[in-house]
């Protein structure tokens, strides 16, 4: 036999193949898509316009939507990765000029895409006869403020308040480049007359004004629920440093921000009416949320949006898993409990899938476990970490170590991630619910049901994704500073935060570990002071907050606008068989305690709408 013969017939019969199978893929057709505004062009800054794409395609397979949006003649920035929706409400431009919205329409079965593109032009609200103008938005309790532009190197902001306050709100600043000044301001009690006025900035100092108008706030409609709030403890003076309360509810009730007594100051109502939760407040005014979860992971949606309810960002689970795929990952049926924007700039968020790990680990069970994402700005994966595969998981995170009290989760349970289709009950292994990057450029993790904090050696992306140390009972540290306590130890903590650059965290111990060895205890709000090189923890303080809180929760070092800390935050979100949520706040002076009739998932105390407590992140 010529074996060289039969070399070369195998080579051309593959290269034959290969020759037809990309005469095949280029036969594809590509889509054909148009672009239209729900407005025409021009429009004043701050218009909101609806963009929907038409997409016709003679191949089968369904056609998803990715938008890009910018200035004309400049770079268009991803704002919301390839979807099934084909209608996108554009985030409004905040300045007068030229602007292009893109859309790509894609085939997913057959890869092919096309695209169309549209111009539109915003022009300046305020003008010489009106140097400073108002403009409603679509949530009665946010205004848009117009004003002139401002002299070249200075920068302005907006105060705010109504008669019964002494001192002002604040809008972040923003620097003057000849072009009209424009922003959105929030943190405003329902059916009240404001003053606005814009505040001129050099160096720092105030260096002039504009004239000052009035606004008074509409109503909050009947259709936008939020729950019933009482004060079970009045917030001592102290606490003014921090006089917003942001809240994030479960449904029917909407996301919302109260001052001190509990009255709503804020609310946000997804454009979609999309269900889900707020994870985390970020700077300038920014908030991400987890839309419902969902057997179609591209149904999943995952969005940054600012005050006014404008979506800035927004991808889905199944977008994230295609590039998790690609990258060797495995695909996640949810992403859940934790996603924000990192110091980094990146975009941190916990994934969960589920899988049979083998025949001898948990009795064979399907068993759920986590992967930790991170995306850059442009909605694109740059590192992933896997609990199951990463270089020394196997030994400091043994899949032998089952959840420590035995949890498991069906494709319907509440708070359980759907289960891949062949599978209707998994152990609930790790349950990871905080992903924050460390002031070291590690990221912390907690992992509730193995009752331990994590270290991963992220390096601000460049790192080998193993675990540094784990911290909790039968972990790496040693706790010191308990007092004779006989369980010192967070348990099934839901929450935990580096306190800006450390050495301190806080911790939100929900303690359902402790409590089934000692029924009738209570949660508690921790603060730990960690040191990494004699590998200790000293338990610093350890409120008893007077309630069980099962699930969910939230831990925040308060500190005042100086940087001095003034107290601790906790919130303790399903008391009372899920009817109701304590934030409570301690001082040294008083304690602050608020109910609200909701499950809250987390909250978070602070300066106003723009300025949340933030850590290393």
């Amino acid at each position: 036999m010529d074996h060289k013969s039969d070399t070369w017939t195998c080579i051309f019969s593959v290269l034959m193949f290969t020759a037809l199978l990309a005469a095949s893929v280029s036969s594809y057709a590509q889509p054909v898509v148009t672009l239209s505004g729900s407005l025409p062009s021009p429009q004043p800054v701050g218009t909101v316009v609806t963009w929907t794409a038409t997409a016709t395609d003679t191949d089968p397979g369904t056609i998803m939507y990715a938008f890009n949006v910018g200035p004309q003649g400049g770079t268009l920035a991803l704002v919301r990765d390839f979807g099934p929706t084909n209608s996108f409400p554009s985030y409004p431009a905040l300045q007068e000029g030229t602007y292009q919205v893109q859309v790509t329409a894609r085939n997913n079965s057959t890869g092919k895409t096309g695209t169309a593109i549209q111009t539109i032009v915003a022009e300046a609200i305020a003008s010489p006869a009106t140097p400073v103008a108002l403009s409603n938005t679509a949530n009665p309790l946010v205004v848009f403020f117009s004003a002139l532009p401002c002299s070249t190197g200075q920068s302005m902001l907006v105060a705010f308040k109504n008669a019964s306050q002494t001192t002002s709100q604040l809008t972040p600043s923003k620097p003057c480049d000849g072009k009209s000044m424009n922003f959105y301001v929030a943190g405003m009690l329902a059916s009240t007359k404001y003053t606005l006025t814009g505040v001129f900035l050099s160096a720092g100092k105030v260096v002039g004004f504009t004239k000052s108008v009035m606004y008074t706030t509409g109503s909050i409609p009947s259709s936008v629920h939020t729950p019933a709030i009482s004060i079970l403890s009045p917030a001592p003076a102290v606490a003014a440093s921090e006089p917003i309360l942001l809240h994030s509810y479960f449904g029917p009730y909407v996301q919302a921000a109260t001052d001190l007594s509990g009255n709503v100051v804020w609310y946000y109502e997804p454009w979609d009416g999309e269900g889900g939760y707020l994870t985390r407040a970020q700077i300038g005014g920014y908030f991400w949320y987890i839309g419902n979860k969902s057997n179609d992971a591209y149904q999943q949606p995952l969005r940054e949006f600012d005050v006014a309810g404008n979506t800035v960002l927004e991808t889905n689970v199944g977008r994230i898993n295609e590039q998790l795929v690609t990258a060797g990952q495995p695909a996640l049926t949810a992403v859940n409990h934790e996603l924000r924007t990192m110091g980094d700039g990146n975009i941190v968020m916990i994934g969960s899938t589920d899988g049979i790990l083998g025949p001898d680990i948990q009795g064979g069970a399907d068993i759920l476990y986590n992967l930790l994402i991170v995306l850059n700005p442009g909605l694109q994966l740059v590192w992933s970490w896997n609990s199951v595969t990463c270089g020394n998981c196997a030994t400091e995170l043994p899949p032998t170590r089952a959840a420590i009290l035995g949890e498991t989760c069906t494709n319907t349970q509440v708070g359980c991630p759907p289960l891949t289709p062949q599978n209707t009950l998994a152990n609930d292994w790790m349950h990871g619910n905080t992903a924050e990057l460390a002031p070291d450029g590690s990221i912390l993790m907690s992992l509730r049901h193995q009752d331990w904090l994590l270290k991963i050696d992220y390096n601000n992306g460049t790192g080998t994704g193993n675990i540094l140390w784990r911290m909790g009972l039968d972990g790496d540290f040693t706790m010191i500073g308990d007092a004779g306590d006989t369980y010192p130890w967070f348990s099934h903590q839901h929450d935990a935060e580096w306190d800006f650059m450390g050495p301190y965290l806080s911790v939100f111990d929900n303690g359902n570990t402790r409590i089934k060895q000692n029924p009738g205890e209570h949660s508690r709000g921790q603060r730990l002071k960690v040191d990494e090189a004699t590998m200790t923890v000293t338990l610093v303080d350890n409120y008893d907050l007077g309630v069980y809180s099962v699930a969910y929760g939230t831990a925040q070092m308060l500190v005042n606008q100086s940087g001095v800390m003034t107290g601790m935050h906790f919130d303790a979100g399903d008391i009372n068989n899920n009817t109701n949520t304590q934030s409570q706040s301690y001082y040294p002076t008083g304690v602050l305690n608020m109910q609200s009739a909701a499950t809250g998932y987390r909250s978070a105390q602070m300066h106003d709408m723009y300025s949340p407590y933030v850590g290393p992140n």
